[in-house]
């Protein structure tokens, strides 16, 4: 379920062996010690950037836990093996991982699916207000193949990661990769995090807990049935008001336009019967079955840990 994290440390400075045992780690054996021109040194550990400041103690780590994990990032990163990275990441490091504090994660599902999911990423419309975006394909590609909706301190992105996978050539040796469907929640910063979690600092010893997989693993949910698509609507047996309601529940801007003109009661009443409607109109698409599988796959996987 994690994917890439931005993890942060400072060395104690009552621990006057911590920096040696640190520089002789095996996530910086392949180090040449140098540090660059912010005064850093760097290291590359599987998949893993690393920076670390002798001035002041201070180390960065960016990368895939999946990836470091698996040496790819498809298919699934259980429960248990989410609990086995995050303890060899803090071995191969000599810190403990509570003393690891997570301060950007992406956390997300692959999705296996029958075919390509463009067509789903197309009708992408928003997500709480805020438009789904699309982003520039990659080379190779005609078409966009990632989508994303902003928010302050997060955001949604949903991809097509099979064949992003194919086309930069990172999907398992000697295979190909399934069509899958990539969804996740980017935290940008440490606060919704915390707020998700009920945790005062989220370390990557709290990251392979059941509580905490099982709050991240709702929130996913929740941000999944938060996001709006542009569909067919069925308008039968509406009142004109009605199905104007209704064609109008995934216009972003409509709504920003309203919330800016209409009396507060009005906007709430009205966008609150534009969801209604949309809700009980559209038909489910057949991804969010995939979801609630592979999403109470992993939920009952944290609850086992």
């Amino acid at each position: 379920m994690y994917d890439n994290a931005a993890l942060h440390l400072t060395l104690p400075g009552n621990d006057p062996g911590a920096e040696q045992r640190l520089a002789n780690s095996v996530a910086f054996a392949e180090s040449d010690g140098q540090p660059d021109e912010r005064g850093r040194i760097g290291a590359a550990y599987r998949g893993l950037r690393l920076k670390y400041a002798p001035a002041t103690g201070f180390l960065q780590v960016r990368g895939s836990l999946h990836t470091f994990a698996h040496g790819h990032n498809l298919g699934t990163f259980t429960a248990a093996e989410a609990r086995a990275a995050c303890a060899e990441l803090a071995g191969v490091l000599d810190v403990p991982p509570e003393r690891l504090t997570v301060h950007r994660l992406e956390v997300g599902l692959n999705l296996p699916v029958a075919d390509s999911p463009r067509q789903f990423l197309e009708s992408l419309a928003s997500h709480k207000n805020s438009p789904f975006v699309a982003l520039k394909p990659p080379a190779g590609a005609a078409r966009p193949l990632e989508y994303g909706a902003h928010h302050a301190a997060y955001r949604l992105k949903f991809y097509d990661k099979g064949l992003y996978s194919r086309l930069q050539g990172r999907h398992p040796p000697n295979t190909a990769a399934p069509h899958l469907l990539r969804y996740e929640v980017v935290f940008e910063r440490k606060r919704p995090m915390l707020t998700v979690t009920g945790l005062s600092e989220l370390t990557l010893a709290d990251l392979p807990r059941p509580p905490v997989m099982a709050a991240f693993a709702n929130h996913l949910r929740l941000h999944w049935n938060a996001t709006q698509r542009r569909q067919h609507m069925n308008y039968a047996d509406l009142s004109l008001a009605d199905a104007a309601l209704l064609h109008a529940a995934t216009d972003v801007a409509f709504w920003e336009a309203m919330r800016a003109t209409q009396a507060r009661s009005t906007y709430t009443r009205n966008k609150a019967k534009a969801t209604a409607l949309l809700r009980e109109r559209t038909e489910p698409h057949p991804y969010d079955a995939v979801f609630a599988r592979e999403l109470a796959s992993i939920t009952q996987l944290a609850a086992a840990a």
